[in-house]
């Protein structure tokens, strides 16, 4: 990466850093928002799970004392009746309020007043209250089948029992116990009150709904296990709807500990909840999408300034190539001058000499070659100069639309008798719908030294492929040999001037030919490897450049 490219990546660093730093910075703030809500809700559920614990434990400290004095008075009034008189049943019974069992039974057998208690069940009722675990208040199964609760006191042999109607007690108990708080605990935002122990629940707010038993909710322990006087809040869900709980212990008027729980509507901090996620999530698009910018603008930005640099670096380039062969303009200039008189005089004198001059008839054979020797090397020499001016000079080339299948089978005319002189194979595969802008003499230069090379290039037998055709908006030439090859280094110098694998090559032929190629704007590649032969493409747009 260079220094410039660098620098333009700094910005999506930058923005980076900044977008990650205010997402935190967001995230934190609005997570404080919403702990501080959170803080609020729990505060109000503690002091709302407070007062109704309170109200839960006088309630509960009320049924045990109207349950105290209700045993207190049963108990007051066998000790003032004592052992049961018959005789004075009725007396008894319209006299003392409530009143509805007085028996004893002792070695005489059963006797006194017995209320609703039928006579066919009275033996067995009276067994059932003297086996209740408290004497002074046994409400056994029996007893509050028939709507009473009742004391006991034994004396040597004999058990006298005495019980009241139970329903005073009862519309007392429900006037101050648990029952008539829970079911006067109505809000918009209070979902359930319930107390609960082991064993099941023991009271609840009217319709509760379903909730958590003793042995599915570990939590429950741990609150009761805390100790009396703490709440302990949590949200948790019920329903599907969210739920802030708060869970305390209640002594129960036996000494036994509950555990009270209390829920509350949680769904406005479950929507602050979500609404804080949402903008969470918008941010983080935002800061996201900010990222993404500003690495689409680096990225932009580096690649005109890459295509800035290719630019400048392309003008370079061309400036020196024009100075370079402007330079070998004028050498090819001075060198032809130099070169072309003596070539012009050797020229003649070969011709004089084999036009003029007698050998001895033995002699002839050797003389007749030693004189096309020379007119080749001056052919050659000849041949170089050409190509040298032609690669030195400006090039001024003549546009117009042509054939170019038509042009390069024409062109490869001459080179397929060539191929088949020397015992090698030119396939020739030309198609191209339509016509391309081109200098007609100049490609039938370049396609003439590119396929002189091919054929150059392959021994007898050997095969080269001349493929042409227009892709779109392009005309592309292809000659490939199965000739020996080229290594990386050797391909890397093969279009520099007089760089050249043949014996007799000049070196000229393929810069002469890129060159050629792009002046009409387009491009020569080379790709070559030892053993699988050559292969030259050229591109040329079909409309040409300006």
């Amino acid at each position: 990466m260079t220094r410039s490219a660098g620098r333009f990546w700094a910005i999506p660093a930058v923005t980076l850093a900044l977008a990650g730093a205010l997402g935190v910075t967001t995230h934190l703030e609005q997570e404080r928002q919403f702990e501080g809500v959170r803080a609020l809700y729990e505060s109000h559920a503690a002091f709302a799970g407070k007062l109704v614990r309170e109200g839960m434990q006088e309630a509960a400290w009320a049924t045990d004392l109207v349950y105290s004095l209700s045993a207190g008075g049963i108990a007051d009034l066998l000790g003032l009746l004592g052992p049961a008189r018959p005789e004075e049943c009725e007396d008894v019974v319209d006299r003392v309020e409530d009143l509805s069992v007085w028996a004893t039974r002792d070695a005489g057998g059963l006797r006194g007043c017995f209320g609703p208690v039928p006579e066919p069940r009275r033996e067995a009722f009276v067994d059932a209250v003297a086996a209740a675990p408290d004497p002074d208040f046994a409400e056994p199964a029996a007893a509050r089948a028939l709507g009473l609760y009742c004391a006991r006191r034994a004396d040597g042999g004999a058990v006298t029992v005495v019980c009241r109607d139970r329903a005073r007690l009862d519309e007392m108990r429900r006037e101050v116990g648990l029952g008539p708080l829970l079911s006067s605990l109505r809000d918009r935002e209070l979902d359930y009150v319930v107390i609960q122990d082991a064993g099941g629940i023991l009271a609840a707010s009217p319709n509760p709904g379903p909730v958590s038993s003793w042995a599915d909710d570990p939590f429950l322990h741990a609150v009761l296990d805390a100790g009396e006087g703490t709440e302990t809040s949590r949200l948790t869900e019920r329903g599907g709807a969210p739920v802030l709980e708060v869970v305390g212990t209640l002594l129960l008027g036996d000494g036994t500990r509950a555990v009270l729980r209390m829920g509350l509507d949680a769904s406005g901090l479950s929507d602050l909840k979500r609404r804080i996620d949402r903008r969470q999530v918008v941010s983080s698009a935002v800061l996201g999408a900010a990222v993404l910018l500003s690495a689409a603008l680096a990225f932009a930005l580096a690649r005109a300034a890459r295509k800035r640099r290719e630019h400048d670096e392309a003008l370079r380039h061309r400036d020196e190539e024009a100075r370079h062969w402007q330079s070998l303009g004028h050498m090819a200039a001075t060198v032809a001058h130099e070169v072309r008189n003596p070539l012009n005089a050797i020229g003649m004198a070969i011709q004089r000499l084999r036009a003029e001059f007698e050998v001895p008839p033995g002699d002839r054979a050797e003389y007749d070659e030693l004189l096309r020797m020379s007119a080749d090397a001056s052919d050659r020499v000849e041949r170089v100069v050409s190509e040298f001016l032609d690669l030195g000079r400006p090039l001024a080339l003549d546009r117009a639309p042509h054939d170019a299948a038509t042009l390069v089978r024409e062109v490869l005319a001459p080179m397929a008798l060539r191929a088949e002189r020397e015992s090698k194979v030119l396939a020739v595969d030309c198609t191209c719908a339509g016509e391309v802008r081109l200098d007609r003499r100049r490609l039938a230069q370049v396609v003439t030294n590119l396929v002189a090379n091919a054929l150059d290039a392959v021994p007898a037998g050997g095969r080269v492929t001349v493929t042409a055709g227009c892709d779109g908006a392009v005309f592309r030439l292809r000659v490939v040999d199965d000739g020996p090859g080229m290594d990386d280094a050797t391909l890397s110098r093969a279009i520099e001037p007089f760089v050249t694998t043949k014996a007799h090559g000049t070196g000229l032929g393929l810069p002469l030919a890129k060159r050629l190629v792009e002046a009409h704007g387009g491009t020569l590649a080379l790709a070559s490897a030892p053993g699988r032969g050559t292969e030259v493409t050229v591109t040329i747009p079909r409309g040409g450049t300006t």
